[in-house]
């Protein structure tokens, strides 16, 4: 995402005003764009993984291990943007 790489998007904005800036310019679904769990690599990169499950039980307590993961795999593994 090109918005991350210029800044317009950070991890440290309130999650409501980064759906609402996603979901303006880029037609993301707000809801989604509320939901986004971490920024990779290095808690700053422009990749991100986002929640879109639904109904799904116990799934705050993997979550630690999903962001570790991805971040893991963002520095690593991927030289290129994912």
């Amino acid at each position: 995402m090109l918005t991350c790489v210029q800044g317009d998007i950070t991890p440290r904005q309130e999650a409501k005003e980064r759906a609402r800036y996603l979901a303006e310019k880029y037609d993301y679904d707000a809801t989604e764009a509320r939901k986004i769990w971490c920024f990779g690599p290095e808690g700053t990169g422009p990749n991100i993984v986002v929640d879109v499950t639904k109904g799904v039980q116990y799934l705050n307590e993997i979550k630690d291990s999903v962001v570790a993961g991805f971040q893991w795999a963002s520095k690593e593994v991927c030289s290129n943007y994912m």
